[in-house]
């Protein structure tokens, strides 16, 4: 496993601002009697089309409070493509895929409060999440978990899979308390900040958040702290033919001040090198880029002359 080596890219948040029609939106899943029965609603929303993953039956679970009639931890979505108000900050846009949250995810579309906590999960502790957090010397007992696993298998050469997320959080940037994402692919997590923290508030290293405060309106969601949109590859074991994937996120230390990820597009790959690479390129490699375009049109003028 020390092998395996985490691949964490910034994806390039270039998008064309949404109309109305692609306005984010988010619908909770519920399932009264049987948690596992949601994962037939998030499994098809999670992964991209042509995916070139074949979930095994009998696997996919779901550890998380989607039990109620008001608030899910879980849900889908639609339109996420959050545009600034103002300023320089990114456009975040992502494809269509899953919600998974330490409280409700039925969020409110605007910044509202410094402290969104409408509900309490109580959805017991991850073991898988609970020592990401320990190796980070943070709590060892994580709570409100939510988390979505299965096995799969690949087609023969797919040496990776991989994802696209925003994760964001009310614990930025007051609390030293966080919450924390996982992304364990064969047992290991690939979730990480290009500086090598987790996933989570990293309260020492704020720059990992673009800052969305109360009252500001710079981006049309209540979470104080939101990331770039990543893109998140998990190399595949392989000395394995049946693989696993677990996708999770937790309170730690405490159950207060909630925090989501917000995730889709999982699909098959060939990554074989791993290791963290910034997605939006350098304004020199735009403008090399740039020059390339324009050489190739003077090009084709020069050959219809």
């Amino acid at each position: 496993m020390n092998s395996f080596r985490t691949a964490v890219v910034a994806g390039a948040a270039l998008a064309i601002s949404a109309g109305s029609a692609n306005a984010l939106s988010i619908t909770q899943v519920f399932d009264a009697s049987n948690a596992n029965a949601a994962t037939n609603t998030l499994i098809p929303a999670l992964l991209a089309p042509g995916s070139g993953i074949t979930v095994v039956g009998g696997t996919p679970a779901l550890q998380g409070n989607i039990f109620g009639f008001n608030f899910s931890q879980t849900g889908t979505y639609t339109g996420f493509n959050l545009a600034p108000s103002s300023g320089s900050t990114p456009t975040l846009a992502l494809p269509n895929g899953i919600f998974l949250t330490s409280g409700t995810a039925n969020i409110p579309l605007s910044n509202t409060v410094n402290s969104f906590d409408p509900f309490t999960p109580a959805s017991g502790s991850s073991t898988q999440l609970s020592n990401l957090s320990v190796s980070a010397g943070g709590s060892p007992v994580t709570n409100d978990a939510n988390v979505l696993g299965f096995s799969f298998m690949v087609a023969p050469g797919i040496t990776s899979i991989s994802a696209q997320f925003v994760f964001g959080s009310d614990e930025f940037p007051t609390q030293n308390v966080t919450d924390i994402f996982g992304f364990f692919v064969d047992g290991v997590n690939y979730a990480k900040f290009p500086g090598g923290e987790l996933i989570s508030n990293t309260p020492g290293n704020p720059t990992n958040f673009i800052s969305n405060p109360v009252g500001g309106g710079l981006y049309d969601i209540e979470y104080n702290g939101l990331t770039q949109v990543f893109t998140v590859t998990g190399l595949l074991d392989p000395n394995v033919a049946v693989h696993t994937i677990l996708i999770g996120v937790a309170d730690t230390a405490d159950s207060i001040f909630d925090s989501g990820v917000f995730i889709g597009a999982l699909k098959a790959g060939q990554d074989g090198g791993g290791g963290i690479t910034t997605g939006v390129p350098e304004p020199a490699t735009l403008a090399l880029f740039g020059s390339g375009l324009l050489g190739l049109a003077m090009l084709r003028r020069r050959r219809r002359a």
